[in-house]
């Protein structure tokens, strides 16, 4: 097993490094920054393209910015490489029903990098409000404002809320089965670059609402409260739970407080556990139709429409 990582992104330094050397994968690395010796891996490349076609990966991990991502996942599939796609895995649908074609053409694996909803805490929280008939959802995703030169508010390599947080955004609805949409209000914020900063929403759907606010610039927050007419639960890290610390799910109800702790967890282990099975059992498709509804539910954000 090869995995093939163009990037060496903070998420592939905190979560996907050592998640591969555990599993004891060759690891290679093409990266035109970073120029030291990274330790652990097989080869590093200071070409993308020079990497895909002297590497022969199983796997390509796409880590670079989000104005990369398209171009690059294009490129991997071509060369018939099972490709995985650091969240947003496309700007549009457009992008991403060229990339499904490749992979529906070259039968070889396609998928966002989108692992929050794989730790044990909303795996735990998805299944007790699964057979609500309504339920509503409160969600919130505030971080400090990101230094100048982050590719977070990079207008150029397409940063900003609605790229960085948006897949979180687009797949609560889906986890939770909010299907059909009833009403809706949006407000968006933009920086003088005319980039999203910040997004503030209510919808109402047939099965529940579903309220949040995601912005750079603020107060840490990072929490998702469920509740329907009998308990309100609260978990917290949600969006990046830590894989050495052991979390807790807080539900209230009338008559009590109960809280639920978990153990450690990985999220992007238990993730990637899933990516290899999928590979091995060759169902390339699986991930499709949960990416275009991502994609949509994302892009339809900007025009107010969803």
């Amino acid at each position: 097993m090869k995995v093939l990582i163009l990037g060496y992104s903070n998420i592939v330094k905190r979560r996907v490094l050592s998640v591969l050397k555990e599993r004891k994968i060759e690891i290679y690395i093409a990266s035109k920054s970073y120029k030291k010796k990274i330790p652990g891996i097989k080869k590093k490349f200071a070409s993308y393209e020079q990497a895909l076609k002297k590497c022969k990966p199983t796997i390509v991990y796409i880590s670079l910015p989000n104005s990369k991502h398209f171009e690059w996942a294009k490129k991997s599939l071509n060369y018939k490489y099972n490709t995985v796609v650091d969240k947003p895995i496309t700007s549009n649908e457009k992008q991403l029903d060229e990339l499904v074609e490749l992979s529906k053409k070259n039968k070889r694996l396609l998928v966002e990098s989108t692992f929050f909803n794989y730790h044990l805490q909303m795996k735990k929280i998805i299944r007790m409000y699964k057979n609500d008939t309504y339920k509503k959802i409160n969600a919130r995703f505030i971080i400090p404002k990101p230094d100048k030169k982050s590719i977070l508010i990079s207008k150029n390599l397409q940063g900003g809320v609605l790229m960085d947080m948006g897949p979180y955004i687009s797949s609560i609805p889906r986890l939770f089965k909010l299907k059909k949409l009833i009403n809706k209000k949006i407000k968006i914020t933009k920086n003088k670059d005319k980039l999203i900063i910040s997004i503030k929403f209510f919808m109402s759907f047939k099965e529940g609402d579903y309220d949040g606010f995601f912005k750079f610039g603020g107060k840490y927050k990072n929490q998702i409260i469920v509740s329907n007419k009998k308990t309100k639960s609260y978990i917290s890290r949600v969006f990046s739970p830590p894989h050495n610390e052991k979390l807790i799910l807080s539900q209230i109800s009338k008559k009590k407080k109960k809280i639920i702790k978990f153990k450690k967890d990985n999220c992007f282990q238990n993730f990637f556990s899933e990516v290899l099975k999928i590979i091995k059992e060759k169902r390339f498709g699986f991930y499709y139709e949960r990416m275009k509804h991502d994609v949509i539910f994302r892009s339809n954000l900007n025009k107010k429409i969803i």
